[in-house]
């Protein structure tokens, strides 16, 4: 549990004291003037982003450019040092009173979470349960749902997902591939209104990562928010409806992604494009 002491201390509002709120609650994700460090070390120097309901944002760049961190505080698994983040019209993490940011309390940001899926590079299932048993968990636990209830939506998700024979399997029994679309399933259980990805597909065999990436692709048709940090540029230029391109912890560019990738405007753009593509 938290201090409680430190639960009401005002964290530095940076620039965004004056923000002007407005607006945010037609946005799932709205970002203004996004610091991080740790320690010395500045890693999300301003970050000022937009997504809109039902969009698909792929996050581009090199590694150590901040993207996976700026990933991680929209849904407060990492405290912002400065500025403001909104997901569905709401602060993330904090209350604003006489302009000035404080703290929400654990069980508050765990609240926040809750509408707020996570997909990891790693695939984090218990590895004792099945995966029937890993999708269910949260929900049963988190939002003490009735068993029933989450079972049937649990084996709709693994249909979804590709993997209604594999209800009873544990996960050292699947492949990585296999593993990461239960870990989709499982962030889906929760029925958030916002799906992160951190680079999903980055810890697969490659014959591996189209199955993965299918199922991202089905759920962008079917109309979820989703915010993608990830090193497949195909993707981000077939499902993708903006391409953001990060580097030293700033946006350096952004755009529609087939624009983007075909005629990048920003030098370090078309340094890093050419390397990769």
């Amino acid at each position: 549990m938290s201090d409680p002491s430190m639960e009401d201390a005002a964290v530095t509002a940076g620039a965004a004291d004056a923000v002007d709120t407005a607006g945010a609650g037609d946005l799932m994700v709205r970002a203004e003037n996004i610091h991080k460090s740790f320690g010395r070390l500045e890693v999300l120097k301003g970050i000022d982003l937009e997504v809109r309901p039902g969009e698909v944002m792929c996050v581009i760049g090199p590694s150590g450019s901040g993207k996976s961190t700026f990933l991680r505080c929209i849904n407060h698994l990492e405290k912002i040092d400065g500025g403001r983040l909104w997901v569905a019209g709401h602060l993330v993490g904090y209350r604003e009173k006489n302009g000035k940011l404080y703290e929400l309390r654990d069980r508050e940001v765990s609240a926040q979470r809750r509408e707020i899926g996570m997909v990891f590079q790693r695939f984090n299932l218990f590895p004792h349960m099945t995966t029937l048993e890993n999708i269910m968990e949260a929900p049963v636990r988190v939002k003490r749902e009735p068993k029933a209830q989450v079972r049937e939506r649990a084996l709709k998700l693994m249909d979804r997902v590709g993997l209604a024979d594999k209800v009873d399997s544990y996960p050292a029994q699947l492949s990585g591939g296999q593993q990461q679309r239960v870990a989709i399933a499982r962030a889906l259980a929760m029925e958030p209104k916002l799906m992160l990805f951190d680079e999903p597909t980055s810890a697969l065999d490659p014959e591996l990562v189209g199955e993965v990436l299918e199922v991202m692709k089905q759920l962008a048709l079917d109309g979820m928010t989703m915010v993608v940090v990830t090193h497949e540029i195909g993707f981000a230029r077939e499902v993708g409806d903006s391409l953001v391109f990060m580097d030293g912890g700033v946006v350096v560019e952004k755009g529609p992604p087939r624009e983007v990738l075909a005629n990048p405007q920003h030098p370090r753009t078309q340094d890093f494009l050419s390397k990769v593509l």
